[in-house]
């Protein structure tokens, strides 16, 4: 039982993330032991190889996004905030190599619309007066 609940954790960067609308998201981006002193990264796009950092670990906030890199668990982790439609789409967690490809991983970020609040829906129509 214990070797089946095992194989049930996350040890791997998710492909695809959906989150709501207006709310935050936070994505795990696993490496290998080798890259624990190297820059890790958050762009968006496609390809690791050809996408610009939006974050990254030794300058962990832009704006709406930040990372946080914890080498004891290999992983590091980028939220978003205030989500919008329009942040739908591929983006990449790279890991930065000095000679090199740098290496990573694709994910397909989901973001859906939610139910507004009472709270939320009377701001909008106060701002829009």
């Amino acid at each position: 039982l214990r070797s089946w609940f095992s194989s049930l954790t996350l040890e791997h960067t998710p492909s695809w993330v959906s989150a709501w609308r207006g709310g935050s998201v936070t994505i795990p981006c696993f490496y290998d032991d080798r890259y624990k002193t190297h820059v890790k990264y958050w762009c968006r796009g496609y390809n690791v190889s050809s996408c610009p950092p939006i974050v990254h670990s030794d300058s962990p906030q832009e704006g709406k996004v930040s990372i946080r890199d914890d080498p004891d668990q290999q992983v590091f982790t980028v939220t978003i905030n205030n989500l919008t439609a329009g942040d739908s789409g591929y983006y990449s967690c790279g890991v930065k190599i000095s000679e090199g490809s740098d290496v990573g991983d694709r994910v397909f970020l989901s973001v859906t619309e939610g139910k507004m609040s009472v709270l939320q829906t009377v701001a909008n129509e106060m701002h829009s007066m």
